[in-house]
């Protein structure tokens, strides 16, 4: 969708904020549902100690979870208002970063359900699964920037040649 404000073109990506948001919505079910859990445990939910590995205290966890959610927030925000300018090597970077989070995390799964259950850290699932949730962000904004920054060098080119024609 595209806008000109202030004789500036902005560009929105409606596409990839309705997926962003419902990735960081699926997260946010499992902070909140966590800390439900910890200070007002309901019986529809798994129990507190299903939701973490163990590896990170408690308090840790969710001061780094709110930080991530903040990103997130700051992400889906500059690509709906369209105030984020697609780079390639940008989205090389967190392709890149994205797959082999999501690969490690999916070798997690899958050794957590087969042959070690019972491992503390294989056998999280729930925090696997968040994991993954947490990649296919990264891999969606990955994305995101690599689609578009070749869009968008496209169209400086086009915008620069006017300028140069205009002369």
């Amino acid at each position: 969708m595209r806008i000109i404000v202030e004789g500036k073109q902005i560009i929105k990506y409606p596409r990839y904020s309705v997926v962003l948001i419902a990735l960081l919505s699926i997260f946010c079910f499992r902070v909140f549902s966590q800390l439900l859990q910890k200070f007002y445990p309901v019986g529809f939910l798994p129990p507190f100690e299903d939701w973490q590995s163990g590896a990170v205290p408690y308090w840790l966890l969710v001061v780094a979870q709110f930080l991530i959610i903040l990103v997130c927030l700051i992400v889906i925000l500059k690509i709906s208002l369209g105030r984020v300018i697609p780079r390639n090597r940008t989205g090389k970077i967190c392709l890149f970063l994205g797959a082999i989070y999501l690969m490690v995390m999916l070798f997690r799964l899958i050794v957590g359900l087969t042959i070690a259950p019972e491992h503390s850290w294989f056998g999280a699932r729930i925090p696997t699964f968040f994991h993954t949730v947490l990649a296919s962000f990264l891999v969606t904004v990955g994305v995101f920037h690599y689609r578009h920054s070749k869009q968008e060098n496209y169209r400086n080119e086009l915008q620069g040649s006017n300028n140069a024609n205009t002369q």
